[in-house]
């Protein structure tokens, strides 16, 4: 794998809706963009990303704005990685499960792409790394545990990683291929340090056993489809009790909540990829554990605010695309190849 660089920038010098709409278009795999009507005469945004070949860095400018990875763009786009923020300029608030934390610049924020979140932020500068989960020490566990910490600029730890970041993309367009990847290996092991207990903003979360709550998350997925995938089979699986197991997955809802949606995510993707020979709405209802195709429909519209048969149709949920599988190679040099660009990412 090659590194590309400078390689993919998203600029312009025209204002208003045909910029909006070029800026969502690139951003849609990852966000979904909101701007204020009175701010769309106005808007200006430009991005620099960077292929690392096991990371991926990219720097923005834009006017203010909202970004928001709502449960049915988690769901639909299958990305399933870790991104620090650091914002070079600009005001910014993440939100997560009602919880708000400011940031401001030189702070850092870590966040887990798997899980939903929203960004508020004032007209900015900001630099964003995006690594796959599989580089990290420990699968990512303890910054799956920490979506949502802000580790301060002023913190010693915060100002380490500050410079580490900022090097990063000052760097980034002139790496040889070695050393781009020793590059991405190095800040991912950055960012595993950072989501410790002392990151301020972070929500009390079970930390010390984050490897346990990343195996069972996994194990969730990979029986996500069988009948008997409940509370008490993940308890005699793990060796957990009923109470550890809620406090672990208490940032995701609970672990029943998080099953539920994790079923009607894979629901979601079977409908779309299911091709010349899907199965009809019935099977994918029973697959997933609900007893009538009117039960299954009420629960994904809910969620998705599509029905089932929608979504067979051809209707996608705010902000996805539709599905495209991965090239064999680094992709090339436009925008629509952006979402290629982070499912080749290798660890």
């Amino acid at each position: 794998m090659t590194v590309r660089g400078p390689n993919l920038r998203l600029e312009g010098s025209t204002f208003g809706p045909r910029k909006i709409s070029a800026w969502r278009e690139a951003v849609a795999p990852f966000w979904d963009v909101e701007i204020r009507t009175e701010d769309t005469p106005e808007f200006r945004g430009r991005s620099d990303v960077y292929h690392l070949g096991n990371a991926i860095v990219g720097l923005t400018a834009a006017s203010e704005l909202r970004n928001e990875r709502s449960r049915g763009l988690v769901a639909r786009m299958g990305v399933d990685h870790v991104a620090a923020q650091i914002r070079l300029e600009g005001l910014a608030t993440v939100e997560i499960a009602g919880r708000e934390v400011p940031m401001a610049p030189g702070d850092i924020s870590l966040l887990d792409l798997a899980q939903p979140l929203s960004m508020r932020s004032t007209a900015y500068r900001a630099m964003t790394v995006i690594i796959p989960r599989a580089l990290f020490p420990e699968g990512g566990g303890r910054l799956g545990a920490a979506h949502g910490t802000v580790l301060r600029a002023a913190t010693p730890y915060g100002a380490l990683v500050n410079d580490h970041l900022r090097a990063l993309a000052a760097h980034a367009p002139h790496f040889a291929p070695d050393e781009a990847r020793a590059a991405g290996q190095a800040t991912a092991i950055l960012m595993s340090g950072a989501a410790g207990p002392a990151a301020e903003g972070a929500a009390e979360r079970p930390l010390q056993r984050a490897p346990v709550f990343l195996a069972i998350r996994s194990y969730i997925d990979a029986e996500i489809a069988s009948p008997d995938l409940g509370v008490e089979q993940i308890c005699r699986r793990f060796g957990v009790s009923r109470s550890g197991l809620y406090r672990l997955f208490a940032p995701l809802g609970g672990v029943a909540e998080h099953i539920r949606r994790r079923r009607l995510a894979r629901a979601c993707r079977d409908l779309v990829e299911g091709g010349d020979r899907a199965a009809r709405i019935s099977e994918i209802a029973f697959r997933y554990g609900y007893g009538s195709p009117a039960s299954f429909t009420t629960a994904f519209r809910a969620e998705f605010g599509l029905s089932p048969a929608d979504v067979r149709a051809g209707a996608r949920p705010a902000g996805a695309r539709a599905a495209r599988r991965p090239p064999a190679d680094l992709p090339g040099g436009g925008w629509d190849d952006f979402y290629e660009w982070v499912l080749t990412l290798d660890a």
